[in-house]
């Protein structure tokens, strides 16, 4: 039967598009029935995720091992084409996660077959869209060779013009189910945040209980395994018992003072359950892409909050630069310059006059700077092609036969000279 007469005779359209917010959480609800339908028992390649990169196709593996358990089907994370196409040989291999270029190169060598795929996932396509044109060309081929009968579905959190062509051009008479949480007309909630990634939030959560010192804190893990590692940092940090910071996994007891989400919160419930313990402090910690659906789900006031690293050290080079402008005043400044910048005073003001002259300091500093990184790099190269006259003709002008006077030298040592 073809694909159009199962259509018709189950009146519903395989292909789907899943409306949900960018979060680990949402995994379930459009990675299970995919799952589902991989068959342990059949050989090659049977579900295909295509991510924007190769840490959200690791996110996505280790959710789906958090899903299905050790004994489940697991998603098999191509982080590099090379490490794929080595591994994939020697192992079977049912579902795959890449980026686009990743998958093609694949494709293009032979590693990964398309004949047996029975799903593919798009997740997110709002960032496989926001690629290169490199990308985009990988993703045009490997959806060229999705067969006919195999399942489409798309995961977008942002469903604009661009997502809609896409899937009309793909995912022909496409389902859509909307799994956003009706924020319309819900009391607006200020939250502050951190951008760290998925390998540095133990740290930034370090520093940032170093930075509010709360005397009362909830920690809210979005998943069990999150729930273990703020734990277990808590505890080196010598939160141990009842502690003043606790780990949640969504309750937040009344007039706690800090309230930290350790990723994107899942639901705006979550966002809604802390503001209403009335907290001094509101922080999500999320990845610079997550700003958007926190944004939405907030729906009020978002604001960045800088940890004190940063801001030390542009303090502290912004009172360098200062010193040096007070030593140079100390000191007297020279009549010509003086002479130079007085005709702009008549169109502009002297801190905006100083303020230019500050860019061209710094932009003639950076410059200045690559002049000497590039010449320091040109050093290393001659250093490691050693001395001249030791490297053979590369090194030196190479010595010709031509070039030497035939016939015996002189008792004097030198050869006759020629007749001009």
């Amino acid at each position: 039967m073809e694909p159009e007469e199962q259509e018709a005779a189950t009146g519903r359209s395989q292909n789907v598009v899943h409306v949900l917010p960018q979060s680990m959480d949402s995994v379930p609800r459009f990675l299970t029935a995919p799952l589902e339908r991989v068959d342990p028992a059949a050989r090659g390649v049977q579900l295909v995720v295509v991510t924007a990169d190769a840490e959200a196709a690791v996110a996505l593996a280790e959710a789906v091992l958090r899903l299905t358990g050790l004994g489940g089907i697991e998603l098999f994370p191509v982080t590099t084409a090379r490490r794929a196409a080595r591994l994939i040989q020697g192992r079977p291999v049912l579902a795959v996660a890449g980026a686009p270029t990743d998958l093609a190169d694949l494709i293009r060598g032979s590693q990964l077959k398309m004949q047996d795929v029975r799903t593919v996932v798009l997740a997110w396509v709002d960032d496989v869209l926001d690629s290169d044109a490199e990308a985009m060309s990988a993703l045009e081929l490997l959806m060229t060779e999705v067969p006919r009968d195999a399942a489409r579905i798309v995961v977008t959190e942002r469903p604009d013009a661009r997502v809609d062509a896409f899937i009309e051009r793909y995912l022909r008479r496409a389902r859509r189910i909307d799994e956003r949480e009706a924020i319309d007309g819900a009391e607006p909630v200020s939250i502050q945040y951190v951008t760290v990634s998925p390998a540095s939030r133990a740290g930034a959560l370090r520093r940032l209980l170093d930075e509010l010192d709360p005397p009362s804190a909830a920690v809210v893990a979005g998943s069990d395994d999150d729930a273990v590692n703020v734990s277990n940092l808590l505890r080196v940090l010598g939160y141990t018992g009842a502690g003043t910071v606790q780990v949640s996994r969504g309750e937040v007891s009344p007039n706690t003072h800090a309230v930290i989400f350790f990723g994107l919160p899942a639901t705006r419930a979550q966002i809604t359950t802390a503001a209403g313990a009335n907290p001094v402090t509101l922080i999500a910690m999320v990845q610079p892409r997550d700003l958007p659906t926190l944004r939405r789900m907030a729906g009020g006031e978002v604001k960045p909050l800088t940890l004190p690293e940063a801001g030390k050290t542009a303090r502290d080079r912004e009172r360098t630069l200062r010193r040096e402008l007070t030593g140079v005043l100390d000191s007297g400044v020279p009549a010509r310059e003086i002479l130079a910048l007085e005709p702009l005073l008549e169109r502009h003001d002297g801190i905006e006059i100083a303020a230019a002259a500050l860019r061209l300091l710094e932009r003639e500093r950076a410059a200045r700077k690559g002049a000497d990184e590039a010449a320091r790099a040109s050093r290393l190269v001659d250093a490691r092609r050693g001395p001249p006259g030791r490297g053979g003709e590369a090194q030196g002008r190479p010595h010709r036969q031509s070039d030497r006077p035939s016939g015996p030298r002189p008792a004097g040592g030198r050869p006759p000279r020629g007749r001009s």
